[in-house]
């Protein structure tokens, strides 16, 4: 078996200037002898790319050569137009210009332009063998390194190349503002270089943070299940009620939610405007900012609500004549889990693994029966599976999900505005359930 990671012995730089080499792309997850191993030799590979691809070196290497291609693209339209415009210019100066300003392009910007590219192939290749090792195995136990962005903002780069496109952005402004002046339009290109440089970092870590993000959230998604499932086990082993009891949870009403989180905001306006009558009126003009944002936006979301209630009831519609007479069905989204391009797991896990389908759900006599508009059909013995928990949903247009949870380690996520029915049904067919 190999694992990929060049024998697990850090590779060696042969020369100062040749970079490290990368680690190989993994083999299948059976190629390893057991888990801990592949856990093991991905947090190592993963470690060697997110240093790589963060490195304050090879940063330092790109603003180089950016700034050089900058400096260039600002010095060769100063120099012409100096030419051109000098009192004593005459054809010979201009083309003097014209011939410093080809060496110039030839000697510094064509080599940097090398380095760039080099270094633009190597992180592409670098971030596609960061989505592999990520895949290999996404475990609630299997680490993920936190360095694109801590806390729900992206990397430090991110927020610096867009300081430098928005300063780009203004100084090409001011420039086309003064047309007039030709020397001030020369410094137009150099502009332009640099918003260039600064929108492809902003890309680039924008795309590593989305990246990330999402391989956190399916980590994420795993922890909650192995949570819930020992939840399960424990109340099964220690407790005595019916599994209807486990669906006992508080419910908040979304007026009282909404109160609660603007109540604070009413309560700093209130008293800023007694504190500072004179701020009053500048105050109201932002608070009426504000208002007019959450009156254009409330029917975008409820349009969407109605938009995505309307399909799943379209779906189970359809359906219905597959299902056995007096059935009562659910309209259902499965499919809600990222892909991993991989094919382990029972028939059951493809319910799981998106793209996103819509369906019908039906509670039958020791059975969980699901249809699909695509064709697709699972008759999920109740006997398999261990428990379900419901938990809404933190997206305002989105229905609450019932997670099914089986046996075999697998589960299956289930979007529906049934979703508190399905769990109450799965509760009279004694299967535990518990409210997240």
């Amino acid at each position: 078996m190999t694992t990929n990671t060049t024998n697990g012995h850090s590779p060696t730089r042969t020369s100062f200037f040749r970079a490290t080499p990368l680690p190989e792309p993994p083999g299948a997850p059976d190629s390893w002898p057991d888990r801990s191993s592949r856990l093991q030799d991905q947090a190592k590979a993963l470690g060697v790319l997110v240093r790589e691809d963060l490195s304050r070196g090879r940063a330092l290497v790109f603003l180089l050569c950016a700034g050089v291609v900058t400096l260039v693209a600002g010095l060769v339209p100063a120099m012409v137009i100096d030419a051109a415009d000098s009192e004593s210019s005459d054809t010979t100066d201009v083309a003097v210009a014209v011939v410093l300003a080809a060496v110039l392009l030839a000697v510094l910007a064509v080599p940097a332009l090398l380095v760039l590219g080099a270094l633009r192939k190597r992180s592409v290749r670098r971030f596609e063998l960061l989505r592999q090792w990520a895949a290999v195995d996404r475990g609630h136990d299997a680490d993920f390194p936190t360095s694109y962005g801590a806390e729900g903002y992206p990397h430090g780069r991110f927020f610096y190349s867009a300081l430098m496109l928005v300063l780009a952005l203004i100084l090409a402004v001011a420039a086309l503002a003064g047309m007039s002046d030709p020397s001030v339009l020369g410094l137009l290109p150099c502009l332009v270089v640099v918003g260039l440089f600064a929108l492809s970092t902003i890309r680039k870590y924008g795309a590593r943070y989305g990246w990330a993000e999402r391989e956190r959230v399916i980590r994420t998604r795993a922890r909650r299940r192995e949570l819930y499932r020992t939840q399960l086990s424990q109340a099964a082993s220690t407790r005595a009620e019916t599994a209807k009891t486990y669906l006992s949870g508080m419910r908040i009403h979304p007026a009282l939610l909404y109160a609660a989180l603007f109540a604070p905001a009413v309560i700093v306006t209130v008293v800023f405007v007694i504190a500072r009558p004179q701020d009053a009126s500048g105050l109201a003009v932002a608070g009426l900012l504000a208002l007019l944002v959450i009156v254009v936006g409330l029917p975008k979301a409820v349009r969407m609500r109605r938009r995505e209630r309307a399909e799943l009831d379209s779906a189970a519609t359809s359906l219905a004549p597959v299902f056995a007479d007096g059935a009562v069905l659910h309209p259902v989204r499965y499919g809600l889990g990222e892909p991993d391009d991989q094919s382990a797991g029972s028939f059951s896990v493809a319910w799981d693994l998106g793209p996103s389908r819509t369906g019908a759900l039906a509670v039958g006599t020791g059975v969980l029966l699901v249809r699909g508009t695509d064709g697709a059909a699972l008759d999920l013995p109740l006997a398999e599976v261990q428990g379900a928990v419901l938990f809404s949903s933190g997206v305002a247009w989105l229905p609450p999900s019932v997670d099914v949870l089986l046996r075999s380690g697998e589960a299956i996520e289930f979007r529906s505005p049934d979703a508190r029915a399905i769990t109450e049904a799965l509760a009279d067919a004694g299967v535990p359930v518990t409210t997240a």
